[in-house]
């Protein structure tokens, strides 16, 4: 049994007060938990996860194309290289709890912005001891195609807990207590088929967040999301689009603005799950869609970046 109350006991969907103010829900991942995921390791197939860091291109939400530079340290014999304009969060990411606040309480453990700036809830608390767990992929895209209903990846459509919830079913896997939930949307898939135009569009739609012009599918609500995911006692959850929830956000909670609803207020601030995006599902997918398995070793390594508000993953799966 979980030690940790029901979503309905937390005094207003807030898990501050149990849980590491370091690590909120990446607790659950005791060694216990880890020594038993290992055991899913069968057949020693590797999955990245990862991105190539140049990607999105262009970038999303202003950020400026990453600058890579090899030189010479010893001229003909020793190579070095160099980044220039390195955003953490450009491509495939973590979400540290100094990302997101909730509108009046603050960020994760009630932390404010100054705290967050002098270094407080930084990602390097979770690159120091790692992520490692149990991995569950739940497939939407291609579970969505196979009932009939298609995702569509170019608008903003809500995939509420009850679409994980049948697509755990029919790939025949339950989610357990410290689970790192893997879950594929086919966007990834969707922006690697866009044209250069197809992709500068994006691009700057995401740009005035005001993303008229920026339609893109993804979990919520917000409340109920956080229900499902805290009841089920998941560690982190990573998805394949960029930011976990649809653009705009605020088609989730009804076509009304309510930030204090939005998935990153109650999952990240205020359960502290870590939320991944851009993840990049598409050939772990292919591989379980084959051999019907969805569980596996789940690692990550974060850069021990010092109060980092992101970081890439360094993400893998191994089945």
């Amino acid at each position: 049994m979980s030690p940790h109350p029901r979503y309905h006991e937390l005094p207003d969907g807030c898990a501050w007060d149990v849980l590491d103010p370091a690590l909120g829900s990446l607790e659950r991942l005791t060694p216990e938990r880890v020594a038993s995921a290992g055991k899913l390791v069968r057949t020693g197939r590797r999955f990245s996860l990862n991105l190539p860091l140049d990607l999105p291109d262009p970038p999303f939400f202003g950020r400026e194309a990453m600058r890579h530079e090899v030189f010479d340290m010893l001229p003909g014999q020793v190579l070095d290289d160099r980044l220039d304009n390195f955003y953490p969060q450009a491509s495939t990411q973590w979400d540290s709890f100094g990302h997101y606040a909730h509108g009046s309480r603050g960020f994760f453990g009630g932390i404010d912005a100054d705290g967050v700036k002098a270094g407080r809830l930084g990602i390097d608390a979770w690159a120091r001891t790692g992520i490692a767990g149990r991995g569950v992929l739940l497939d939407v895209a291609r579970h969505s195609e196979s009932t009939g209903e298609p995702l569509a990846v170019d608008e903003a459509t809500v995939v509420p807990p009850e679409l994980l919830a049948s697509t755990a079913d029919a790939q025949g896997v339950e989610l357990r207590e410290g689970d790192v939930l893997c879950v594929r949307l086919g966007w990834v898939t969707y922006y690697r088929g866009l044209d250069e135009d197809g992709r500068i569009g994006l691009s700057n739609g995401s740009r005035d967040f005001s993303f008229e012009h920026f339609k893109i599918p993804g979990l919520g609500p917000g409340p109920a999301l956080a229900e499902f995911l805290w009841d089920h006692g998941v560690a982190a959850l990573a998805v394949d689009n960029p930011g976990v929830e649809p653009f705009p956000p605020w088609v989730a909670t009804g076509g009304e603005m309510v930030p204090d609803d939005a998935v990153h207020t109650r999952v990240l601030a205020l359960l502290g799950i870590p939320l991944g995006e851009f993840f990049d599902f598409d050939a772990l997918a292919e591989d379980c869609a084959a051999d019907g398995v969805y569980e596996f070793l789940f690692t990550s390594a974060p850069l021990t970046i010092p109060g980092g508000i992101g970081s890439p993953p360094n993400a893998l799966a191994i089945k």
